[in-house]
């Protein structure tokens, strides 16, 4: 019997009326799953803490993907921090250090034996209107199908344990609830029998595998907006370099089986598939 430890977090937002402004901040909603066997969790979480001494980096605090990009354009334009904004406490790095040290944390993913990364993702501009709590529960039901499926094929015995970011406390206890009510109910699956029977909330700024999530929704919504534009090709090269080897496959491919699109839209799928497809060549030859 072998435990398993699914560390989740999302990118982005929903809503159901959606405004330009609202778009253009949030084009995407996007949650990934880190899967990784419990036994290696150590490993995982001494090298993180490696790292963060290593850059000088406060040990409590969470170096969010977002803080990134928001300290990137604060130094290009060579302004100071506000004091109100939850990233001061990095502004005397260099935003180019912490990259590097994002790509490292995600480097560190060659480390394990056994990683498996589950892609759930929503375009907004182009979605019908669905409510939320109908929204948030197709990416949680696509998450806890396929942690469910690759965990019961190693073992009968297997077992994950799953731990999401909060949100607010309304938002967690509605996660909290849909997944008790998919876990009981089942669904084409009938029962999960391979994962815990609750959902458990911690605090990011003390979980390596929750803040390993960020960097991994991160680097995808790099690669959703990098379609379009070049400002985001530095977040594109960790996404190839260190999320797409580690993406789950079912029958050989990433689609559907590590990458699925909420709701379910096969025309959309095989166009992205094929613009991935492209660059890869790209940036191979």
């Amino acid at each position: 019997m072998s435990i398993f430890f699914g560390f989740s977090d999302e990118c982005g937002s929903y809503q159901i009326e959606k405004t330009k402004k609202y778009l253009s901040v949030h084009p995407h909603y996007i949650r990934s799953t880190l899967l990784i066997k419990a036994d290696e969790w150590k490993i995982l979480n001494k090298s993180f803490i490696d790292l963060k001494t290593m850059y000088d980096l406060p040990l409590e605090k969470e170096i969010k993907w977002a803080y990134l990009w928001h300290l990137r354009n604060y130094q290009i334009k060579k302004q100071v921090v506000p004091a109100n904004k939850d990233f001061k406490f990095l502004e005397r790095y260099d935003y180019h250090d912490l990259i590097g040290f994002v790509d490292k944390c995600l480097n560190l993913l060659n480390e394990l034996e056994y990683k498996k990364i589950i892609i759930s993702h929503t375009d907004n501009i182009n979605c019908s209107k669905i409510n939320e709590k109908a929204m948030l529960k197709m990416h949680l039901q696509e998450h806890m199908q396929r942690i469910e499926m690759q965990i019961q094929t190693r073992s009968e015995e297997n077992l994950a344990v799953l731990f999401f970011d909060p949100v607010c406390e309304n938002t967690d206890k509605l996660l909290r609830d849909i997944y008790f009510e998919l876990f009981n109910s089942g669904d084409f699956i009938r029962s999960y029998k391979h994962i815990k029977d609750s959902l458990n909330i911690e605090h990011s700024h003390q979980s390596v595998g929750i803040q390993l999530a960020d960097y991994i929704s991160g680097a995808f919504s790099a690669f959703m907006k990098g379609r379009r534009s070049p400002n985001y090709d530095r977040g594109k090269q960790i996404f190839y370099n260190y999320v797409h080897p580690n993406l789950r496959k079912y029958s050989g491919t990433i689609w559907g089986g590590g990458i699925r699109e909420v709701p379910l839209d096969m025309i959309y799928r095989r166009k992205l598939a094929e613009e991935m497809r492209d660059e890869i060549l790209r940036m191979t030859k």
